[in-house]
């Protein structure tokens, strides 16, 4: 019961401190971003050049996602460096075999884990890109309304919307199966 009272204020606070981290890094990398994207008219050359698509999109939401993954990855090798070391030790003075085989055990496991889901990384890349075509197609009816409406543009955008929208959930199905090996 008393570890119950200490280690609940205890949990709180550490989360409350790793989300006030999270949201300062994120606003301090979006506004260097924001600096870099309107030095030298950048945002003008990536809409010219075309080589990345939805700039002010993967602004927003790739800041966010690189913070708060970032953040999380850091936290999550901590604790594990910290578990690690701790129940070495202790398995190590109660049996040392137990403690290799658990090391040989884990080696392997990590392996798997790294050769099942290495496409997991090109597939969340796409889910970011095929989102942020989503979204932008959003935006584009509402900001081209009037000629869509004028020139009754109606049934092409649904369908490019639509193509789009395909696109996000046939990469929302390769994640799923991918994720289920």
């Amino acid at each position: 019961m008393i570890a119950l009272l200490v280690m609940t204020p205890i949990s709180v606070l550490y989360r409350f401190q790793a989300q006030r981290l999270s949201i300062k890094w994120r606003d301090w990398m979006t506004g260097r971003t924001m600096n870099l994207y309107y030095s030298n008219r950048v945002y003008y050359a990536l809409e010219r050049g075309q080589e990345i698509d939805n700039p002010d999109q993967r602004i927003a939401e790739d800041v966010r996602t690189f913070t708060a993954q970032s953040l999380n990855l850091f936290l999550n090798i901590v604790t594990s460096t910290i578990d690690l070391v701790s129940f070495s030790i202790i398995l190590a003075t109660i049996r040392a075999q137990l403690f290799i085989a658990i090391i040989c055990y884990a080696i392997l496991g990590t392996v798997a884990t790294y050769v099942i889901g290495k496409k997991l990384i090109r597939l969340n890349y796409e889910k970011l890109q095929r989102e942020a075509d989503f979204r932008y197609s959003l935006v584009r009816i509402r900001d081209n309304a009037e000629n869509i409406a004028f020139y009754n543009g109606e049934d092409i955008e649904e369908k490019e919307v639509g193509h789009r929208f395909n696109s996000v959930i046939g990469n929302m199905r390769k994640v799923n199966v991918a994720q289920r090996n």
